[in-house]
């Protein structure tokens, strides 16, 4: 006669069950979690890499418009200028144009290898026009809108490409002139981010209307997760739009493969009651430890294997500039100083991207904080010791270090970011803004943000057309934010009246008194 098992077994198994499949699904959120962790944390890495691939091309336009129109201006053998430029310098370039103002062609170059009919007058469509008329009465580059060259008006509809120009006035004690050069759009993705790139991007502009145009596309995206790369170039702003052209998530199926296993191992161990706390530690410690490694193994990885080699390539130039720089003539110097500023650049970018990974991840460290003494530590360890007029600001309840980091960035950018040979003007204050917390408020006189971009700033990698020509990389705010969030507070800006911005956050009170000792001014001076 075969026995039923009791009503107590079937309950004990039935527990081990249950609680082994709720711990296979705890395992397998973990897990999604933990990919969705390192998947962004890839995208972010790629994302950086295409900014300081389009940076890198912009600013060798930027400097060629530069120099031909000096040359220009200078009377300098302009030809000769004219005809060393490549195509290796300049990605996707079809020609450069020296005109006068008369529309006379004073020197003309093609970059792409093709032999266009010789012309003697630039007879400019409406489009390059007012393009030249903007550079002309403005005194700085302008860049026409999206267009498909008269070079490439013959080819099949589906070889065209959108192009765009980009115009220099030339000047010396009068207006001499414009420096023109025609750029396909898509020959400079490809040739910026080079052959088999792991993103596809896609560079729109929007017209004056508020009508976004695709204007060049790059690669075959598999993902939906997009980021926005502005592109500021000639006075004008171009979007990059950045989508993974491969996977992200370095294990897709760990999650449901995880929650297999789960499934199986409780059915193996439901007649084994005493091992059931074994058999719901292994899956939890699975997903902690997955979790933990993908966030420190980005932090590794960005701290290791990206400083190392900048630190090499930035020492060895250094050593290259003071063995034998009296050796090189200018030219090779100034390669030698771009060398050194791209790298210092990198280095800058790697620090920023870990500091913004490991903002929303960091343990908080409450205590009693007095703001008036964190800001005035903040304000005295900035290296171009801006003039703050602090006031009287409240005890909040914060991790010292954190907040010491979101003053320091919000007071750098008001310093930074100020019309050239305009000194800055800081105010630091606080007001109430709901029961138990405070609003602390940096104001400046600078720039400003755009009405329509105040959302879009705090944004990764995100900068506005106004800030073409300051230092930054667009992840300072972005950080400030994932800080404070940590908080539970908010943050935001808004004009100020008179001109300028106001970056606020919002941050815990406290009726705590708070603990002085170096540590505050240890923190602002790091």
């Amino acid at each position: 006669m075969t026995k039923t098992p009791g009503k107590r077994a079937v309950a004990l198994a039935a527990a081990v069950l249950t609680l082994g499949l709720g711990a296979g699904a705890a395992a397998a959120i973990g897990l999604t979690a933990a990919g969705r962790d390192a998947a962004t944390a890839r995208l972010e890495l790629r994302v950086a890499g295409v900014r300081g691939a389009l940076d890198t091309t912009t600013q060798r336009y930027a400097d060629t418009l530069h120099d031909v129109a000096v040359t220009a201006a200078s009377g300098g053998a302009l030809a000769t200028a004219v005809s060393r430029l490549t195509a290796d310098r300049l990605p996707g370039a079809h020609q450069i144009v020296v005109v006068s103002p008369t529309g006379a062609i004073l020197a003309e170059h093609t970059l792409d290898g093709s032999s266009p009919p010789p012309r003697t007058v630039l007879a400019p469509p409406p489009a390059l026009a007012r393009a030249l008329e903007t550079a002309r009465t403005t005194g700085r580059p302008a860049a026409g809108p999206a267009h498909v060259l008269p070079a490439d008006l013959d080819l099949p509809p589906a070889h065209r490409q959108s192009a765009i120009d980009l115009v220099a006035p030339v000047h010396d004690t009068e207006f001499r002139g414009w420096v023109v050069i025609a750029v396909r759009a898509g020959d400079l993705l490809r040739e910026s981010l080079g052959p088999s790139p792991d993103v596809a991007v896609t560079l729109t502009e929007t017209s004056a209307g508020g009508v976004t145009h695709r204007v060049a596309s790059y690669g075959e995206a598999s993902g939906a997760e997009t980021r926005t790369v502005d592109v500021a170039l000639a006075g004008h702003a171009w979007q990059a739009e950045v989508r993974p052209a491969t996977a992200l998530a370095p294990f897709p199926f760990a999650a449901p493969l995880a929650l297999i296993a789960a499934a199986v191992v409780s059915l193996l161990l439901a007649g084994a009651v005493l091992r059931l706390a074994a058999a719901r530690r292994a899956p939890a410690a699975v997903a902690t430890g997955t979790d933990d490694a993908e966030v420190a193994g980005f932090t590794k990885a960005a701290s290791e294997h990206l400083r190392a080699p900048l630190h090499t390539i930035a020492g060895f130039t250094e050593l290259l500039h003071e063995e034998a720089g009296a050796q090189l003539d200018e030219a090779s110097r100034g390669f030698l100083d771009r060398i050194g500023g791209s790298t210092r650049r990198m280095l800058t970018l790697v620090d920023e991207l870990v500091a913004y990974s490991s903002a929303g991840d960091a343990a908080l460290k409450p205590v009693p904080v007095d703001l008036t003494a964190l800001t005035l530590g903040v304000a005295l360890a900035h290296p171009d010791r801006p003039a703050v007029d602090v006031g009287d600001l409240p005890t909040v309840l914060a991790d010292a270090d954190l907040l010491a980091d979101v003053l320091g960035r919000l007071v750098d950018n008001a310093a930074r970011y100020v019309r050239h040979d305009t000194a800055p003007r800081i105010t630091v204050g606080a007001r109430q803004h709901a029961p138990g917390w405070w609003r602390v408020e940096i104001a400046d006189r600078g720039i400003g943000v755009p009405a329509d971009e105040r959302a879009r700033v705090f944004r990764p990698f995100h900068r506005t057309a106004a800030a073409e020509g300051y230092p930054g990389i667009g992840l300072g705010l972005a950080t400030a934010r994932r800080i404070i969030t940590a908080h539970g507070g908010e943050i935001g800006v808004e004009p100020n009246p008179g001109g300028g911005s106001v970056f606020w956050f919002t941050v815990p009170a406290t009726d705590l008194t708070p603990e002085f000792g170096p540590e505050l001014f240890a923190t602002a001076a790091q």
